[in-house]
């Protein structure tokens, strides 16, 4: 396991230089962040756009405090550093990530367990669009609400991101699911 920062110094990243349309999205160089304890860094090779990141660009979202101004609050690339008390990863593994902000970057730095091993046969794309909705599902439907095989489920906004992911994990699980939507068209 490399604990060593084989890291550059600077990175582009992806600033919103005021509220507005994507036009407002910039390139800046900015430096790269290095983890702290329990902290990863990743290569992103890919990061999710969510709903938050675009209310954000448009000065409707602020970050919580502490959190990266950066939008993007997934990605999927490969771990280029570990903090201390980091056993589950190494540099070079593959991951998507659950990110603090920070995701339109060339790194972002994040909670190592906040990150997933890319699941076999997802390309790194294809990963970075499954944090903010699956972690979202399972720690509310299964940590939290403890959903189990043969219950019933009710998802409302059964069309959305979130929704469509809740119908999925539930039906894994072995639920029985029902789901509602806004418009005959989103049924």
């Amino acid at each position: 396991r490399s604990h060593e920062m084989n890291l550059p110094d600077d990175m582009t990243a992806i600033e919103i230089s005021q509220p507005g349309g994507p036009e407002t999205l910039t390139p800046a160089r900015r430096t790269v962040p290095m983890p702290g304890p329990g902290q990863i860094v990743i290569c992103v090779a890919y990061a999710g756009v969510n709903r938050p990141d675009v209310l954000q660009r448009l000065g409707a979202y602020a970050p919580p405090p502490g959190a990266s101004d950066l939008p993007g609050l997934e990605c999927a690339g490969h771990v280029a550093a570990v903090g201390a008390g980091v056993t589950r990863w190494q540099v070079g593994d593959a991951v998507c990530a659950l990110l603090p902000g920070g995701g339109y970057a060339e790194y972002a730095l994040t909670p190592a367990d906040h990150a997933l091993p890319v699941p076999e046969g997802l390309s790194l794309a294809e990963a970075a669009c499954l944090p903010e909705t699956c972690f979202t599902v399972w720690s509310n439907i299964v940590m939290r609400g403890g959903l189990q095989a043969g219950e019933r489920f009710l998802v409302h906004g059964g069309s959305s991101g979130i929704g469509t992911t809740a119908i999925q994990i539930a039906a894994a699980l072995g639920a029985r699911v029902w789901a509602t939507a806004g418009s005959d068209e989103k049924c």
